[in-house]
């Protein structure tokens, strides 16, 4: 009986392992053929002028808070190859006194022949922390709403404060969504593409510049961009025009200039020098970040979105319509759906959705996962598919003081997040991981052809193909995000971005591969989710409640 239930497990396990290396190569091969350079899909055809060949835009940043490269990031949006006649920029802010807003200020006062401006949420309590526009316990879709209402054209770039997109992606994006298209080719079938997303990717970046790169570069953008001075007033501080100031092409690179240029001292005290493993271990969480976002999570994303069985959407850098984000809305009430099956969500659904164009936004603000479920809203009543542009946004992650504990904690969190929104996926996908599909493929190939239980010969080669494609991966997408052309502006942190040696990538792919199982477990066991320093639950109708 039990050589019976071997024998059936592993062609069960064999058949798994074939379906993951597929989808896992379906992505691996999509990106050497699509994201090994930027795209240029614009070219193709430039039979009119670019006024009357593009629709208007709206740009949406919600910001809370000083980020990381915070200026370059929002400066991004600014240099985009797109009419300034037809472009709008909104920034969304909760807080009045927001430390971002003087640097938000200078960006306007550099690009005055844009569109832009900045909304603050009326009537905001500097004791509670909420405004009169809280509409569910998700702070990002509090922010964005008012920009939804406010935005002047249908089209609408969702983009977080925290990453940077190539100038390039506007033009693609636009044409991807008029066009039908998935990494520059036609899609078929019933589906239409109705939601735009880009890959996202974080970099690791030190704090200190490279002595030789300051001799060479004037240039001094490589750090936490300038927090607000406790002396600002209702004008930018001086502080953040080191980050904002003038930028000339050259090359294809934006190069900044500082008003004032002071010489650096690389003399570092020897008390300030921590101890080699220290060192390792402090910036080893904004490594693994890195790794995660340019290895496995990027290949799945990648063929999930090309397989097209569902949608699979990260918020970070989404393009949608208004008009058909109002209408997946409003068919919510009328419409049957296991996602949108409670009655107060329905009634919620057609409350927002009686205000008026924009107003539907405000009904995702019961959810956490607010990018997931606008992705099903749009799947399933605008009859909506995803598509990619063959392009990434960057977020930038500091080195320092960003440790193990820091990684494993955002990984957790937003598994439990996905155990809510999509459970089937979150449960198997352990068995997307090297170790866990390896150990499988091993069995069943080990029981199935060579009469054993488990040939250590057949793992050891599994682990060192699956180790050599995501090395090849990895700096694909590093090559594609440092590609300096065909773009108008790069900041200095991107540009002298160091892909380290065959060693460092080694230590940070085997530490990351191995905290991928115990993070699932930790995830799976727990069910509070901890969200900017706030503790929620998701309830059964996937929405969530501040605990």
């Amino acid at each position: 009986m039990s050589s019976y239930f071997r024998i059936i497990t592993s062609y069960i396990f064999l058949i798994w392992y074939l379906f993951i290396i597929l989808i896992a190569y379906l992505g691996f091969v999509e990106i050497l053929l699509k994201f090994r350079k930027r795209r240029i899909l614009w070219k193709k055809a430039q039979d009119k002028p670019d006024n009357d060949q593009y629709e208007g835009v709206t740009i949406i940043r919600p910001i809370k808070g000083i980020d990381p490269e915070l200026s370059s990031c929002l400066e991004s949006s600014f240099c985009q190859t797109y009419p300034n006649s037809k472009l709008q920029i909104l920034f969304c802010l909760d807080d009045p006194l927001d430390p971002a807003i003087p640097i938000i200020k200078q960006l306007i006062k550099k690009y005055p022949n844009i569109d832009s401006q900045i909304l603050i949420s009326e009537n905001f309590n500097q004791l509670t922390k909420t405004s009169d526009d809280h509409y569910g316990p998700n702070p990002k879709v509090n922010n964005l709403a008012k920009g939804f209402v406010h935005a002047k054209y249908d089209i609408l770039w969702i983009m977080d404060s925290n990453v940077w997109a190539s100038s390039n992606i506007l033009k693609n994006s636009v044409i991807t969504l008029n066009q039908n298209l998935n990494n520059g080719r036609q899609c078929s079938g019933d589906r239409k593409v109705k939601l735009v997303h880009h890959i996202p990717l974080a970099l690791s970046i030190s704090k200190k510049t490279n002595q030789q790169t300051v001799e060479q570069e004037d240039d001094l953008e490589y750090g936490l961009t300038p927090q607000q001075s406790d002396e600002s007033d209702d004008n930018t501080s001086s502080s953040s025009l080191s980050n904002s100031s003038s930028a000339n092409v050259h090359s294809g690179v934006a190069k900044r200039k500082s008003p004032s240029r002071k010489k650096i001292s690389h003399t570092i005290e020897p008390e300030q020098v921590p101890a080699k493993p220290t060192r390792f271990l402090d910036k080893l969480g904004a490594k693994l970040d890195e790794m995660f976002l340019h290895t496995s999570h990027s290949k799945f994303y990648v063929a999930l979105n090309n397989v097209a069985i569902a949608p699979c959407v990260n918020g970070k850098s989404n393009m949608y319509r208004r008009s058909e984000l109002d209408h997946a809305v409003s068919l919510i009430p009328v419409n049957d759906s296991p996602f949108f099956q409670d009655p107060m969500v329905k009634q919620q659904a057609k409350y927002y959705s009686s205000l008026g164009p924009g107003h539907s936004i405000k009904f995702f603000a019961r959810y956490i996962g607010e990018d997931n479920m606008i992705g099903i809203a749009l799947w399933e009543n605008c009859l909506a598919r995803t598509g990619l542009t063959g392009d990434v946004v960057v977020q930038p992650i500091i080195e320092s003081n960003n440790t193990v504990n820091d990684y494993i904690q955002r990984r957790v969190r937003w598994l439990r997040v996905r155990k809510y929104m999509v459970l089937l996926a979150t449960l198997i996908e352990p068995t997307t991981e090297s170790l866990i599909c390896g150990a499988f493929g091993t069995f069943a190939v080990s029981t199935i052809f060579l009469d054993c239980w488990f040939y250590w010969g057949w793992f050891v080669g599994h682990m060192i193909v699956w180790l050599i494609t995501d090395y090849i991966q990895y700096h694909t997408l590093t090559s594609h995000v440092t590609d300096a052309s065909e773009v108008s502006y790069m900041p200095t942190w991107l540009r002298y971005k160091r892909t380290g040696t065959i060693k460092d990538f080694l230590r940070v792919w085997i530490v990351r591969e191995c905290l991928a199982l115990p993070i699932w477990i930790m995830a799976m066991i727990g069910h509070e989710i901890d969200w900017r320093g706030r503790p929620f639950m998701i309830k059964k109708d996937l929405t969530a409640e501040e605990m």
